[in-house]
């Protein structure tokens, strides 16, 4: 029987985790990657918690199952009565966690219910699990508020390594792990923080007991471990509290934890602070985004100024995106403006007055190949995430993207954040891939890691997912163990006797 363990490593920069490995500092996850392989992989864009579990978990981007953030609007439903409305507002950093599974598309499907007894710990995204199957449900909320009042991370890491334990020694053939310690003193100390690397080694320490256990039963070699993380980090030095800057230009905002504001101009939904969601008058409720040009227009935020073109000359301000009056994404920035759009399998990149994302010039190629040219860039798969962003009809008006070392919170983040994430830099989108199992020699997306590992457990995965089975390990395990039968036992299984 195959089994799949995934442990997802919240917040943990790829750099900073092969900087510990070959310092010597994780020597159970070094024995890991000489089985296999340590890699890289791309994120999806918000980059941030909760959200960036989708592609594990899901197969599907955060466009694809209508959860384009960690805060966002219902704009059809909001009227701006926000008691009346409040079921219209939404943010997964408190009591409304327990949410999200609702607020997936109903037609997406979760890993837990496509593997019968999996088991998920410290995961947001339940959807498919009963309560015995997510046994850390208490101790998620326990320790978790903990660590928020007190900045104390690994007793939730110690519950969620006393869980996997437990579950290694049972039957569960898929088993995702989520150990928070490592974002949480991220935030406080930085990437490369002490907190963070001792977490880390504590970490790697419940990788090696998972190993002798599976060793002991027997079960390694058929055993698929799997290192990931959801998002990296950057320090920050400059907060932009963007729900500020707009009161400061006299609109009326909406923001939270403070989302009683009445007559709203502006509603502002942050995410991993690096990236934000901006909704323009919240209290008419209506179908579609406006435009760039209506966003831009006097009057377009409830006052008579341009405040896109005064948003974009912040130095915090990387670029924000829109979408134009034809649907094509729009991306602006100090210096002009630039599209991107889809046309069938293609994605065209015109830099127009400027070139937010850094390409030196216009550019049409598939979403793989996009990929495949920018993962090492200062923006990766920007052009790909962007678009899927639009996808969803919960997205705000406007995007608005922060450059490397800013944020877009400063008020209720206590204590201070010294690093953040959430952006489309590279700091922020690249995370470590680390698999017992030979990686391939292709950079992948986090949502092809779904397709496959239910490859390794050979089970069929959806036909309607975002993930690619560019990597197939159980194929690959299956040809291998069939080449290494005797020839006569070969023969005897290919005529089917």
């Amino acid at each position: 029987m195959t089994r799949c363990l995934l442990l997802l490593v919240d917040g943990l920069r790829p750099d900073v985790a092969e900087r510990a490995l070959a310092a010597g500092e994780l020597p159970h996850l070094a024995q890991i990657v000489e089985r296999g392989g340590a890699g890289r992989a791309i994120t999806a864009f918000p980059s941030t918690t909760s959200v960036a579990y989708l592609p594990f978990l899901t197969g599907c981007t955060p466009g694809r199952c209508n959860v384009p953030s960690i805060r966002w609007l219902e704009r059809e439903r909001y009227d701006g009565r926000w008691w009346r409305s409040r079921d219209a507002l939404r943010s997964y950093c408190g009591y409304q966690a327990g949410r999200l599974d609702g607020d997936i598309s109903a037609d997406v499907r979760t890993i837990f219910q496509l593997v019968p007894g999996s088991i998920g710990l410290f995961t947001m995204i339940t959807r498919g699990l009963d309560r015995a199957r997510d046994p850390a449900r208490l101790a998620r909320k326990i320790w978790g508020a903990l660590a928020h009042f007190t900045a104390w991370h690994q007793p939730s890491d110690d519950a969620v390594a006393a869980h996997l334990l437990h579950a290694v020694d049972g039957p569960a053939r898929f088993v995702f792990a989520q150990f928070p310690a490592v974002d949480g003193y991220t935030h406080q100390q930085g990437p490369e923080g002490p907190a963070v690397r001792r977490a880390l080694r504590r970490v790697d320490a419940v990788v090696g007991c998972v190993v002798e256990r599976l060793r002991a039963r027997r079960e390694l070699d058929d055993t698929l471990l799997l290192l990931v993380s959801d998002h990296g980090a950057a320090p920050v030095h400059t907060h932009l509290d963007l729900a500020e800057w707009f009161r400061q230009q006299g609109v009326r905002t909406l923001a939270h934890p403070t989302v009683w504001t009445r007559s709203a101009k502006a509603a502002v939904m942050v995410a991993g602070n690096g990236s934000a969601m901006v909704y323009a008058q919240p209290h008419e409720p209506r179908e579609g985004r406006w435009p760039l040009e209506r966003l831009r227009a006097h009057g377009g935020f409830g006052v008579h100024a341009d405040l896109v073109a005064r948003l974009v000359r912040e130095p915090a301000v990387a670029f924000v995106a829109a979408e134009s009056a034809d649907q094509t994404v729009v991306l602006m920035d100090a210096r002009g403006t630039a599209t991107v759009r889809r046309s069938g399998e293609w994605i065209a990149y015109d830099p127009g007055s400027a070139d937010p994302l850094a390409e030196g010039g216009p550019r049409c190629a598939s979403a793989r190949a996009w990929l495949e040219r920018t993962a090492e860039g200062p923006y990766p798969d920007a052009a790909v995430q962007l678009l899927d962003q639009f996808r969803s009809p919960r997205t705000g008006d406007l995007i608005v993207i922060a450059r490397e070392g800013y944020d877009f919170r400063r008020r209720f983040e206590v204590p201070e954040h010294r690093a953040g994430h959430g952006s489309l830099i590279g700091a922020h989108m690249r995370t470590p891939l680390w698999s017992s199992a030979p990686l391939p020699g292709r950079v992948l997306r986090t949502v092809d890691l779904f397709p496959a590992i239910l490859d390794w457990l050979d089970v069929p995965a959806p036909v309607d997912v975002d993930g690619e089975l560019v990597w197939a390990p159980g194929a690959q395990a299956r040809q291998a163990a069939a080449g290494a039968r005797p020839p006569e036992r070969r023969r005897r299984s290919q005529s089917g006797r």
